[in-house]
């Protein structure tokens, strides 16, 4: 069974004004605030929008584009999630407890961002009760997704896992490296072949 919390994960092209609005009803006032804070950016893909060992001072919103988080295991390069436009990107323990990040983020294609920083962030929160709840929700949204994750991802076959993920991203091995897939999947490359064939 699917968990609500990843079926909500947007599938549509929206902007972070809306995926805010979408949580908390903002009026234009809070719009213009997040606006003036915030920064567009089109990268490149294999861009680096976070290392690790560096302390994360940005979230980011994909626009438009994809990219994945990952770490490295015995010198092996670890994808630990891939990530599509409508969804937030940060190593969420380095932003909020303002320590190294032990993950690195990575553009797997030319992708359109827009992020706040820490500081910028924590003063909506100050200056909007709104701002205030949407970043309860936010954070109650990652923690249930983590919850999730970790209690019932990690147990599941690597053909459920791969079902998951299109159902979150259906068209990612047109998008997405298949060497990262098979590595977030935790099987090799012919493995995937195999499992993408009898779908």
């Amino acid at each position: 069974m699917v968990s609500p919390i990843l079926t909500r994960l947007s599938t549509r092209n929206e902007s972070l004004i809306d995926y805010i609005n979408e949580r908390v009803l903002i009026p234009g006032e809070i719009k213009e605030a997040v606006n003036a804070v915030s920064k567009v950016e089109a990268l490149s893909r294999n861009h680096l929008l976070l290392k690790e060992d560096m302390v994360a001072h940005r979230v980011y919103f994909i626009n438009k584009g994809s990219a994945r988080t990952f770490y490295y295991h015995d010198g092996k390069d670890v994808t630990s999630w891939i990530y599509r436009e409508g969804q937030l990107i940060t190593s969420w323990s380095s932003f909020y407890a303002r320590i190294p990040s032990y993950e690195n983020v990575e553009l797997t294609e030319d992708t359109s961002v827009c992020s706040i920083s820490y500081d910028d962030l924590q003063l909506l929160y100050a200056q909007y009760s709104k701002m205030q709840a949407f970043g309860r929700i936010m954070v109650e949204e990652q923690m249930v997704f983590l919850d999730y994750f970790y209690k019932g991802f990690m147990f599941m076959a690597a053909k459920e896992k791969y079902d998951l993920l299109l159902s979150i991203f259906p068209d990612v091995t047109q998008r997405v490296n298949l060497g990262h897939i098979a590595s977030f999947l935790g099987i090799s490359q012919e493995t995937l072949s195999r499992i993408r064939k009898k779908k």
